[in-house]
């Protein structure tokens, strides 16, 4: 990492979108030229500047600073599994300088004090930046609604209830109405309070075969139609968060035809794995938004390619090994998702048809204009630098990992990628240009767990 007032200047690299090679000189963090013609690089450094850093950007594709939707920081309360600081460096290592915080911390991110606590931890970490999510109830707990205008004036710029149910519509309603009042959106998962209450797995053949107790699609839709209504009723602007299933993406496709102010993402995950990766109680599948059949992970695919689907973030959820050791049903849901995200954010194009631009677009400038409205490039001249170098063809092996390590909840820690249906991992983030600061992870060693591809599990 150099200091945030260096001269530096990149030369060789190729802006997403686009296949001209051009040179990008910063001063203190801030872009102050960006140039396709051919240059003498030393001639664009300043006699004050002869100690310039100069990098060496040929072959590598620079893209804007992506926003993470819904990731899980741990912090406070939960720092067995995860820290502000080990997570805002995985997320920056990943090419995200800008995440969203689950307000299910220990407490709940219901006050100023916590809010103030996560803003300060964040800038003594110095990884990709933090934006709290204002938790909606108290304690979450589904009872008493959180002060949301003090929470939005202290630095969240959005609120929700996290993966737990708000089973109240009366508080529900109100707190659409409170929210509507002062532009704030709220983040909501899609999730009856009832229906799939203590269910670990989608109600299916699969979770039938092996004794899971079923999340059914009705828990989703049911609970979404009820959140479309009153969204409907009050004008909330709502987003709805991580969405799983083919009857979702035809009730938000109604529902944009209608105008209703609403967005939706999908997880990252549920783009690639069903439920039939649970097969074999395989506990690194075992998801909060549970993986739905193929007929459903391809409707989310489509749904993506259409528009209809916004935004992906990762619902990176990182957990300590003992959040695995227990029976399939008891062990805690998520995926630690950081490690792997590049290499499966690179696929996406095959996968969904899609330009390589455009699905960068789903994580960089949709969730911008999900949370404020706002799109930003990351590399405009006279703006601070916000943008990440990805060496798109680096080959990602994967190799053995010390499993008691917190944070290693994902299959690809211990599946081979072509056991899964992958193709084969590429992708590295070598640097990373965010707040006026460089983070150089060139010549770090890959956090790349798990076996090989030519490799025996």
């Amino acid at each position: 990492m150099t200091s945030q007032d260096t001269c530096i200047i990149i030369h060789g690299l190729t802006w997403a979108g686009s296949d001209l090679p051009c040179t990008v000189v910063l001063h203190d963090g801030i872009v102050t030229s960006v140039s396709t013609d051919p240059v003498d690089v030393q001639q664009l450094v300043p006699d004050a500047d002869v100690g310039a850093l100069v990098i060496d950007a040929r072959g590598k594709l620079a893209l804007p600073g992506m926003t993470d939707l819904y990731a899980r920081l741990r912090e406070p309360g939960l720092t067995r599994k995860g820290t502000i600081a080990s997570e805002t460096a995985a997320a920056l290592a990943a090419g995200f300088t800008r995440v969203v915080c689950s307000p299910d911390t220990q407490p709940a991110i219901d006050s100023v004090a916590t809010v103030e606590l996560v803003h300060h931890r964040a800038a003594a970490a110095r990884g990709a930046r933090v934006i709290p999510m204002g938790a909606l109830t108290v304690g979450l707990d589904g009872e008493q609604l959180s002060e949301l205008a003090t929470l939005q004036q202290a630095g969240c710029p959005v609120a929700g209830q996290a993966d737990r149910p708000l089973e109240s519509t009366n508080v529900l309603f109100s707190a659409m109405e409170y929210a509507a009042s002062f532009d704030l959106p709220l983040f909501m998962t899609a999730r009856d309070a009832q229906l799939g209450a203590g269910g670990c797995a989608h109600t299916g053949a699969i979770a039938t075969r092996l004794g899971l107790p079923g999340i059914p699609v009705a828990a989703e839709t049911v609970a979404l139609a009820r959140l479309l209504e009153l969204c409907r009723e009050t004008g909330c602007r709502l987003h709805v968060s991580r969405i799983s299933s083919a009857r979702s993406v035809q009730m938000m496709e109604s529902a944009k035809q209608d105008a209703l102010p609403v967005t939706c993402d999908v997880g990252l995950h549920h783009l690639f794995f069903t439920d039939e990766h649970v097969a074999g109680y395989d506990s690194l599948f075992h998801s909060a938004v549970p993986f739905r059949s193929r007929r459903d992970r391809e409707a989310l695919r489509l749904g993506v390619a259409s528009g209809i689907i916004d935004a992906i973030c990762t619902d990176h959820a990182p957990h300590d090994r003992d959040a695995r050791l227990a029976p399939f049903p008891a062990t805690e849901a998520g995926l630690s998702a950081y490690d792997w995200a590049i290499p499966l954010i690179l696929q996406l194009p095959g996968v969904l048809q899609l330009t390589q631009a455009q699905v960068f677009e789903k994580f960089t400038a949709a969730p911008e204009r999900i949370i404020d409205g706002s799109a930003r490039s990351g590399l405009v001249a006279g703006q601070v630098a916000d943008f990440f170098l990805l060496a798109e063809n680096a080959r990602i092996e994967q190799r053995a990992v010390v499993q008691s390590m917190a944070g290693m909840n994902h299959p690809l820690n211990v599946h081979s990628a072509a056991s899964l249906g992958l193709d084969t991992l590429r992708g590295k983030v070598t640097h990373v240009f965010s707040q006026r600061r460089m983070h150089d992870l060139s010549k770090s060693k890959p956090e790349v767990p798990a076996g090989s591809e030519d490799g025996g599990w």
